[in-house]
This record gives structure tokens, sequence and C-alpha cells, in this order.
């Protein structure tokens, strides 16, 4: 029998969620209030549509959150009741104190989706780290620039910042502390940041997230003892390396597929009975703090 899911939140992103949920075979049942959300939900192959997330039926086995970000935090209080697993949007919240404050059982159902943790890149790239195939990371520099923030609700930070941090924690194993932050430079309003972090092992980590950039560039960037490292949005399906020793460039074809499609699957699978998906709550509770603290610096500078 296929499994049931409510979908909260029918946006652009949303109905890329709707997309892939029915092609991993769900029934997928959405709440959506808007005209535009309702049309796409409906042109996405809804089983039903409701208006508010408490409408949604008693049958969906597990529920997503595709919201805007300051409303994540009503629509999981709406599920709890409900004792599904509840898979939310990052970041959960920008509000530290109400994430903090999400009754004991959000611990049990609620996981935030970082679909980087699920690229084949990043996860080739926490492996290298891991197993320190070239050595001990030295360093760890993500960069996240392009033009403007379509996000009316939360600052250009809080909408680039949470996937770098999360690919920091993929691959280094942990959320890095902050250390420093500046204001965006290049940002009409100013509101994203270059931020300095440091792991435990004081390995040194730089996020620059901005909404002022002319051109849309990602990349990530891996220092260990023997080679660097780089990913970027030129082609997310190669890490490029360069040996320290010899300046040798090699390239490692990854796999393509797309990571919303693979965090979706392992969502459903844990709603059978699976392990648990990333990223549990306290994860992004330690990630909202990280880029709360980033926030605080910048705006001091």
């Amino acid at each position: 029998m296929n499994l049931e899911i409510g979908l909260v939140g029918v946006g652009p992103w949303g109905a890329n969620i709707l997309r892939d949920l029915r092609s991993l075979g769900a029934v997928v049942h959405c709440c959506a209030r808007s005209d535009g959300s309702s049309d796409r939900a409906r042109v996405g192959g809804a089983a039903s549509i409701v208006e508010h997330p408490d409408k949604l039926p008693e049958s969906c086995a597990g529920f997503v959150v595709a919201t805007r970000t300051t409303s994540h935090l009503d629509a999981i209080r709406a599920l709890l009741p409900r004792g599904r697993p509840i898979f939310c949007e990052k970041p959960l919240s920008n509000d530290l104190g109400a994430a903090r404050a999400l009754p004991a059982e959000a611990h049990r159902l609620v996981f935030v989706m970082h679909k980087w943790r699920y690229h084949p890149g990043i996860i080739e790239l926490a492996r290298i780290a891991a197993t320190q195939s070239a050595g001990p990371v030295e360093g760890l520099r993500l960069l996240r620039l392009g033009w403007g923030n379509h996000h009316t609700d939360v600052s250009s930070l809080w909408v680039l910042a949470p996937h770098d941090i999360s690919i920091a924690h993929a691959v280094l194993g942990e959320t890095p502390r902050p250390v420093a932050a500046m204001r965006d430079v290049l940002g009409a309003d100013a509101d994203g940041a270059v931020a300095m972090l440091e792991t435990r092992a004081g390995a040194g980590v730089t996020i620059e997230a901005s909404s002022g950039h002319p051109s849309n560039l990602r990349r990530i960037t891996l220092r260990c003892r023997d080679a660097t490292f780089e990913l970027d949005s030129a082609d997310y399906a190669t890490i490029t390396s360069r040996s320290h020793s010899s300046g040798e460039v090699s390239h490692i074809r990854v796999g393509d597929e797309m990571p919303l499609l693979t965090e979706l699957r392992a969502f459903l699978a844990h709603v059978r009975g699976g392990p648990p998906p990333h990223t549990a709550l306290a994860e992004e509770i330690r990630m909202i703090e990280a880029i709360t603290e980033i926030e605080r610096m910048a705006a001091r500078r």
C-alpha cells in the first residue's frame, strides 16, 4: 500500500517536494492556503487539498513542512499531536528560543531537511575528512553568493548560511563554533555575512553568504594536509583536487542524483520503520545557535 503523506506548503519549492514524493510512490495530501499554492498542488497531483494542517487526513503516516521559515514552528505544533514523523525544511526557525521551547516529543518526531547532507559530493568530502585519506583536515571554506533574496520573512543570512553550516557539520562531523563575523559588504541591505568558525580540533572554517553578488557561485573547498579538494556549482558531479606535494590536479566523479529526492526517500523509509533521516532536532538547534551567534557578531560591525 502506498504511504499517505501530508505536505504543508506548496510554494515553488514545495511543488518540487510534491513532485518527488509522488515519484517515490507516495499519496500526497496538501495544505495550501493561497490560490497559487492550491493551483500548484492541483497541477502536481495532490490527493486532496486543505487550508489548515489540522485538516489533513488522519491516514497520513508522516508530514513534510515547506512553508515560510517563520511559520515552520506553527505547523509543527499543529502536527505534533498526531505522533507521526515530521520532516521540516531548513532552517527549522530563526527564533532560537522558540526552537528550544518545542516539547520533548519533538526530539523524537521532528527532523530537518538539509539536502546537502545527501549530496554525493558532500558525502565524498565527508569520507575524505573522516578517513584522513589525504591527512587531517586543516580547513574548510564555503561560498554561497548570489543576487537578491526572494524570501520576505528572513534575511539572506538565514536563507544561505543554513546550507553551509549543515555542509560543515556533514564534512567535519560537528557544528563548528563561530569566533568572528562581519556584515556582508556587497548586499544592498548588508544582511549576509562573512564568518569565521572553528572546530574543537582547531580547524578553521570560513563562510561567506551574500545576496549582493552579481552572479551565482556556490563553492566548497576542503584543505587537508596532503591535498585540497573543491566542489562547486560549475559541476556538482566532479570534485577537483590538487596534491600539495606534486601539484597534480585530479578529478573525482561523484553521483548526480538530486539530493532532494534522496532525502525524501530516506524520510519515507523512516516513516515505514527504517532509521531516522538527517537532521535530528538537537543537531538543528546547534546549527541555529551558530547562525544566531554569527548574526549577533555581524551586527556589531
